[in-house]
């Protein structure tokens, strides 16, 4: 398991969110990387239309694509896997 962090926004109905932090717990196993997470609901996405998955923009400018599987809206956090490669970065932490 590692954990990794990452500086961005989302791209709601083509426009980018305010920046904000989005940590990734990546498990490895059997030649396969999967991700999850939860991250603070952005303003902007409060009532989007916007279907399927959503893509987070790095500040490097790589993009993750992210499936919300639950938006918890009593707490504004919204709960997340991964889809597809998760950019490396400089500095992962060891989570395990």
């Amino acid at each position: 398991m590692e954990l990794r962090d990452y500086r961005g926004s989302f791209l709601v109905d083509g426009h980018e969110t305010e920046r904000m932090d989005l940590r990734i717990l990546l498990t490895i196993g059997g030649g396969e990387t999967h991700g999850s997470g939860a991250f603070r609901v952005p303003a902007a996405m409060i009532g989007s239309e916007s279907e399927g998955p959503l893509t987070f923009v790095t500040d490097t400018g790589e993009t993750i694509t992210l499936h919300v599987r639950e938006f918890d809206l009593t707490q504004g956090v919204a709960y997340f896997l991964t889809d597809g490669a998760v950019p490396a970065i400089a500095r992962a932490r060891d989570a395990g």
